[in-house]
């Protein structure tokens, strides 16, 4: 089963670094409850609150960072999905990381 995900990860997953290591994954916006915005009010400005979904071969433990087209995310949940004794993949929710103050 390996197999097949690592064949549809390279003709249909894009191209992510994990912890600095570039791979195959598949990366997109969590479907959540419809919201009025993307984003909550702090005392600071406004903060992207989105959860992005990472599919991928790669271990990933909590904290770990992942790159996707230059924005920096940081896996806040994720655990290995298992076909029999096998781990087929990752699955990981993610949150953009909040760039340092200045």
């Amino acid at each position: 089963m390996t197999e097949r995900f690592d064949r549809i990860l390279r003709k249909y997953g894009q191209t992510v670094k994990v912890n600095g290591g570039e791979e195959r994954a598949f990366f997109q916006p969590a479907r959540e409850g419809e919201k009025a915005a993307p984003f909550e009010v702090s005392s600071l400005g406004t903060v992207d609150d989105r959860r992005w979904t990472f599919l991928g071969r790669t271990e990933l433990k909590l904290g770990d960072r992942v790159e996707f087209q230059g924005q920096a995310y940081t896996v806040r949940s994720c655990e290995s999905i298992r076909l029999g004794d096998e781990t087929v993949y990752w699955w990981a929710s993610l949150t953009a990381q909040r760039e340092a103050a200045k």
